[in-house]
């Protein structure tokens, strides 16, 4: 991945840390229910993303096939057709992320190859097989939204959206999308009733108990218009006010056309909520123990080994892959003389005994190949567990924590992506991290 659209990603990322931020959306399509046909010339296309970003946009959405209710989906060719010109005379000229809106495998991956460090998948990785894969080989961050074929009034929408939300986040883990690259859509005017619609915009405190940043697009959409009518273009107070809600329900991006005017009310409601003396943290859901696992090798495929490993420990009877941090490159730990390693932790929830989990990550290694070795020496895969809950555990065969935990670059600085905040032996995960001494030929980002 070249260093700017690394760089790009990880500013964008980390900025909604500190401030919500705005997406400008830029439809390079004839047909989109909105702003159809505006921007369809790369040469309108590129100057409406110049002035976004001027305008306070931290990141342009661009999209080639129209999602609005009873659009005509394209071929890949056409969508291609449609977005590649845009993209290549974006790369370099805008001086912001850019985002591919796509549900497509094999558009997201050329979208990358041209600089987008973003896969807006209004699928949620759950319509393209391999759209969890592109993103991980990409090294793209990604943005998962909730979507259904159809309205069902009769559905308990949020419970819907949390759970379809929470699948997304298991093939993301499945297929080694870090954790931290991860945002959240719930999908509003997507395959939902107005009352919904409206549900998930004031409960989407909700879906940020799912632990990742939550986006929403509300602009324009006919939602507003069926409160205030007027055409899609008519509707900027309507979304504004939307907006505003959802900013106060725990939005962390805003998609909006109307770039602006959003930044104005933005500037505003982060003035106003200055006053707050504190941000609840939302709590994650809890349904069995929240294990640390560490995962390494240092034989053949070794990313493509570690992404294999994650998949079966996704499927293991018992137990749900909740997160997995970046993958790093390591030096050998104890035995030097031998290749590099690629490390990463994941989280997963369990309701297997402690042991009883051992035997099952222990059976794993050996199905992807691990053999006998001497210790320390070269493994096609080495799964350790790390810590499980707040257990303080001693056998012959297991110690709880980890004993070695706190001396391990390779573990701390991959768990201090997606555990920052964890209290293990009475230290936090970050600043155990913080304080290591690391030589920076120790540890490095594998991408």
């Amino acid at each position: 991945m070249d260093d700017r659209r690394a760089r790009l990603r990880d500013q964008f990322l980390a900025s909604l840390a500190r401030s919500p931020a705005l997406m400008g959306i830029l439809n390079v399509t004839p047909d989109s229910f909105s702003d159809g046909g505006r921007h369809h010339e790369p040469a309108v296309a590129i100057e409406r993303a110049k002035a976004m970003v001027a305008d306070g946009a931290a990141i342009v959405d661009v999209g080639g096939e129209s999602t609005r209710p009873g659009h005509t989906p394209v071929s890949v060719e056409e969508e291609l057709r449609r977005v590649v010109p845009v993209l290549q005379g974006m790369d370099g000229a805008v001086d912001a992320p850019v985002s591919i809106d796509t549900s497509k495998a094999a558009v997201a991956r050329e979208a990358a190859r041209l600089g987008a460090s973003v896969i807006n998948d209004v699928w949620g990785f759950q319509r393209d097989p391999d759209m969890a894969d592109t993103v991980a080989e990409t090294a793209s961050a990604a943005i998962l939204m909730h979507n259904r074929e159809a309205a069902d009034a009769s559905l308990d929408i949020l419970d819907e959206v949390e759970r379809c939300l929470e699948k997304s986040l298991e093939l993301a883990a499945r297929a080694g999308v870090p954790f931290n690259r991860i945002l959240l859509d719930p999908g509003v005017g997507f395959g939902k009733t107005p009352q919904q619609n409206h549900a998930c915009i004031w409960n989407l405190d909700r879906f940020r108990r799912l632990g990742r940043p939550v986006l929403v697009g509300l602009s324009r959409k006919s939602f507003i218009g069926r409160v205030l009518g007027g055409a899609p273009d008519q509707r900027l107070i309507g979304t504004i006010a939307a907006d505003v809600i959802a900013l106060t329900r725990g939005a962390s991006v805003l998609r909006v056309h109307d770039v602006a005017e959003h930044r104005a009310a933005l500037d505003v409601f982060q003035t106003l909520r200055a006053a707050e003396r504190s941000e609840p943290h939302p709590g994650a859901r809890q349904n069995g123990t929240s294990v640390a696992l560490s995962l390494g090798g240092n034989v053949g495929d070794k990313a493509g080994m570690l992404r294999r490993a994650l998949r079966e420990l996704a499927d293991e009877p018992g137990t749900r892959l909740e997160a997995v941090s970046r993958f790093y490159r390591t030096a050998p730990w104890g035995k030097t003389d031998q290749d590099w390693f690629v490390n990463a932790c994941a989280l997963i929830r369990t309701s297997l005994p402690p042991e009883t989990l051992l035997d099952r990550v222990k059976a794993l290694e050996v199905r992807l190949g691990r053999t006998p070795t001497e210790r320390w020496g070269p493994r096609v895969i080495d799964i350790d567990v790390i810590a499980y809950g707040d257990l303080v555990h001693k056998s012959d065969r297991l110690i709880l924590p980890h004993p070695q935990l706190f001396n391990r670059a390779f573990v701390l600085v991959p768990l201090s992506d997606i555990a920052p905040e964890r209290v293990i032996a009475g230290k936090r995960v970050d600043e155990a991290a913080a304080v290591l001494a690391i030589e920076p030929s120790e540890i490095a980002p594998l991408d």
